[in-house]
């Protein structure tokens, strides 16, 4: 499934790649579990793991890794949230047992590790987002018989760009934590300040043998600034150019496609548009089906919905026995 925030794309992009994803993880798991992994064996998953197929929407990324001294595999699964997501533990949870069910055929079931990259606010706990229940005794009692999952967490929310700049990751997975972490409260000025300080990471990526390609990646953080930030094209592409060894910077690349998104935009918003509102009907639809007739302020509110809103709305559905738990949190 195509990501479709520009956080998702740039995680994406980066993250896709064991090269750029085994440096984040050393630093992101437990140290005995990164001791552990057979770095050099660390795959993605195909659309089938150890035979059985995977949902394309299953989660994020997800990798396979063999333990040194041992004929036994790892599933990594890489989540990614831009926003505290009061569902995450229960998505997480989810996509955990369908990995160990569709991998029971095997002789050894491999272990599943999710691993969650959080910004943009922490990360909400189970015990957040249970029904409050008078007295506090039973709630706590009921929390507890909730099926758990432990999973390890990289919360970036106010991390400072020096701890950031981590030892032993690529220079590209490091902008990719600079740029997901700092940019969207940048303003204008303050993200050309920031181009600056990692004119360094920037020339590196530049200069990189693995992929992607340099042009590709130098491209792809430009798009980012354009999309989070209020730099303008101008701007963002002579501080490029300033930065940057090759005169051609592949800022320029991004500016040929904004000229022809200009040229379709009537032709995409119609697209999009579209999209949408099917989206829309079908969320209703399935609302009324499982929770019984649907007031007026609630169609309202759904019609209403943004793209990301509705996406939660239609992951969550069939996780929640009432249409209060369905629309709560999703603001």
């Amino acid at each position: 499934m195509t990501p479709t925030s520009p956080h998702d794309r740039l995680f994406h992009f980066t993250f896709r790649h064991p090269t750029h994803v085994a440096g984040w993880l050393l630093h992101a798991l437990p140290a005995p579990v990164a001791d552990a992994i057979d770095w050099n064996s660390l795959i993605p998953a195909s659309e089938r793991v150890l035979g059985a197929r995977l949902r394309p929407h299953l989660a994020d990324l997800v990798f396979t890794a063999r333990l040194r001294d041992h004929d036994h595999w790892l599933l990594l699964l890489v989540e990614h949230k831009a926003y505290p997501d009061h569902g995450v533990h229960d998505q997480l949870l989810r996509y955990t047992v369908h990995l160990r069910r569709i991998a029971t055929h095997a002789e050894l079931v491999p272990f599943c590790v999710p691993v969650l990259l959080q910004h943009g606010g922490g990360v909400p706990t189970q015990r957040d987002h249970a029904v409050a229940l008078a007295p506090e005794a039973l709630r706590q009692v009921l929390v507890a018989m909730q099926p758990q999952l432990s999973f390890v967490v990289d919360d970036l929310t106010d991390r400072g760009e020096l701890e950031l700049r981590r030892p032993g990751m690529t220079p590209l997975a490091q902008l990719t934590l600079l740029c997901l972490e700092c940019l969207p409260r940048c303003r204008g000025d303050e993200a050309l300040a920031a181009i600056a300080r990692w004119a360094d990471l920037l020339q590196a990526v530049e200069n990189a043998d693995a992929p992607p390609l340099g042009d590709d990646a130098v491209d792809a953080i430009g798009w980012y600034l354009l999309d989070v930030t209020d730099v303008g094209l101008d701007d963002l592409q002579m501080a490029f150019q300033q930065h940057l060894n090759r005169y051609r910077s592949p800022i320029m690349t991004t500016a040929e496609r904004i000229r022809q998104e200009g040229v379709s935009q009537g032709i995409s918003q119609g697209i999009t548009q579209g999209l949408s509102q099917g989206q829309t009907k079908t969320l209703l639809r399935q609302m009324h089906k499982r929770f019984g007739p649907l007031s007026d302020a609630v169609v309202a509110r759904i019609t209403a919905a943004s793209e990301a809103e509705l996406d939660r709305l239609t992951d969550r559905i069939l996780d929640v026995d009432s249409l209060d738990a369905l629309l709560a949190n999703t603001n």
